[in-house]
């Protein structure tokens, strides 16, 4: 009896996961204005898809069932695809220049002027500059830059440009307080001829592009930083025990559902502002930034419409770019379009000295089609 009471429970309950893994792909394909609560389930697809995986295995050892779950599971192959950096087909790369650029792409919180991040760092100004020299790309976009020649901890954009080999550089800079500047920034080893930035009322930090001249070529780089969920210690308290807060479990729940609810609907409003711009460029294009979203989202969904992701050439698995007690996975990004060929691509993970990691890919560009004689 007893036994085949857990039979029934594993076999419904793994009907009903694997529902509501169906249900968290279609968080990609219906905008949040219109049924927001599925973004919320793209968020839990990690432990929706686990779950399903494992009720599977466990429904065919108790009763031989499984064609439903496996049936679900290969309905969201390419929603694991996209998760998983799973590439379907090489990228044939005879058409393209041997010479590489190597990009990063980094949410630095303010360089932890202000000791965010925990264990704190002894000397995070030495971390981010030691980063900068080491990894020397030729193009590094920052997120959450800041500039305030007050706080020691800041560094400055000489500092920057001498510890990565940097001679021109650019940013949206918004006044925060007293003299603190926040906003996007872009460092180029090479030339930059034209920068603007781009953005609408709704985004609180508009987003950044420059056209860079690496000898024949030129590349358009945009850096971005969507609507963010904006944590408070009461959001926070939810993930880190550490975190005191005097309100209730369900007054914290629904103050966070609130913020996502709000925040959802802006970063697809921003998103489409930077790809209806980048797909007028007449470069070829480079697309970094925070999305504040996952691959199962519907802003993510958008950009990889008409732009591919660099990082399904890196080897398959799992990948957080978010460094924080919050389980926001992979949540930085860098695109591309038909223009460049992605050749590596890595999540930097050798010290925590933000709550996002740094992102590094490297491209080679397509070579101009010669002119007959």
């Amino acid at each position: 009896m007893l036994f085949r009471l857990i039979k029934a429970i594993v076999h419904y309950a793994a009907i009903a996961v694997s529902i509501t893994l169906l249900l968290s792909y279609a968080s990609s394909l219906v905008p949040p204005n219109r049924f927001w609560y599925l973004q919320l389930l793209g968020l839990a697809y990690p432990g929706l898809l686990i779950a399903t995986v494992l009720l599977t295995i466990l429904n065919f050892i108790l009763k031989k069932r499984f064609i439903f779950s496996i049936l679900i599971l290969l309905i969201g192959v390419f929603t694991h695809a996209k998760y998983f950096g799973i590439d379907f087909k090489s990228p044939d790369l005879t058409s393209f220049s041997e010479r590489e650029l190597k990009v990063m792409s980094f949410n630095v919180r303010m360089f932890d002027a202000y000791k965010f991040i925990t264990p704190e760092l002894t000397d995070s100004r030495g971390e981010f500059m030691e980063l900068f020299k080491n990894e020397s790309v030729d193009i590094l976009c920052i997120q959450e830059y800041v500039e305030d020649e007050t706080n020691k901890n800041i560094i400055s954009p000489e500092d920057i440009k001498r510890a990565g080999g940097y001679t021109h550089y650019v940013t949206t800079m918004t006044l925060e307080k007293k003299k603190m500047f926040l906003g996007q920034a872009i460092y180029s080893k090479y030339p930059i001829i034209n920068a603007e930035s781009i953005g609408d009322s709704s985004a609180s930090i508009p987003s950044i592009y420059a056209d860079i001249v690496k000898g024949k070529d030129t590349i358009r780089v945009y850096n971005f930083h969507l609507e963010s969920i904006r944590f408070q210690k009461d959001e926070y308290s939810l993930f880190d025990k550490e975190v005191e807060s005097s309100k209730t479990y369900s007054t914290r729940i629904k103050g966070l559902i609130s913020k996502l609810k709000k925040a959802y609907p802006l970063r697809v409003k921003q998103a489409q502002v930077i790809i209806d711009h980048a797909l007028t460029s007449p470069y070829p294009v480079i697309i970094n930034g925070d999305l504040n979203d996952p691959p199962t989202s519907y802003a993510y969904s958008m950009m990889n419409k008409d732009f591919k992701d660099a990082f399904n050439e890196a080897k398959f698995g799992m990948s957080r770019t978010y460094a924080g007690k919050v389980p926001a996975g992979r949540i930085d990004y860098i695109f591309y379009n038909e223009g460049l060929a992605p050749t590596s691509f890595k999540t930097w993970k050798e010290k925590v000295i933000s709550d996002h990691y740094p992102i590094i890919a490297e491209f080679r560009i397509r070579n101009k089609p010669q002119l007959k004689q």
